[in-house]
């Protein structure tokens, strides 16, 4: 099985055409490149008239994911979710937005760096964060572990298969 094969999300690195159809809508961006594209679409939606819920953070922090799930709580027909920063972030906000019922075509998404990555380890249940290709190995931050990074990655649990290599060789 190769890349070809892979459940990694294939989101885009550039805005798409703002989905103007939505009633309500959340924007949630993380980092320095996603900060511009916070700003343009936060303007254009006041310029539509429509309610917008924004924020924009470093990392999705356990409160910034707290705030959106408040948000898809109060969400009603016509809700948008717009998600902007490197895709460590973005899958986990987007990974929080699914377990709360938001649909794919509820969601816009746009990936500013796709080498930041959670790895979850299959030995110890932690989730490691680096920066690393898909194929490297990472070194599991809890077990110590060297860990492949795998093709696969969860969406609901918003970390990429992480798993030690030489598992059968170690005693």
């Amino acid at each position: 099985m190769g890349a070809q094969h892979t459940s990694v999300p294939r989101w885009p690195t550039v805005a798409p055409e703002l989905d103007r159809t939505g009633r309500a809508y959340a924007v949630l961006t993380f980092g320095p490149a996603a900060s511009v594209l916070a700003a343009a679409w936060q303007s254009a939606l006041e310029m539509l008239g429509r309610p917008v819920w924004s924020r924009h953070g470093e990392q999705a922090t356990a409160d910034c994911l707290a705030g959106l799930r408040a948000q898809i709580a109060a969400a009603t027909v016509g809700w948008r979710l717009l998600l902007a920063g490197p895709q460590s972030e973005v899958l986990a906000a987007y990974s929080e937005a699914v377990r709360g019922g938001v649909l794919d075509a509820e969601i816009t998404v746009v990936v500013t760096d796709a080498e930041s990555r959670r790895v979850w380890c299959a030995h110890c249940d932690s989730t490691t964060s680096a920066e690393v290709a898909l194929g490297a190995e990472v070194p599991c931050a809890s077990c110590g572990r060297s860990l492949f990074v795998y093709h696969h990655v969860s969406r609901l649990h918003a970390a990429h298969l992480g798993f030690m290599t030489d598992a059968e060789e170690v005693p």
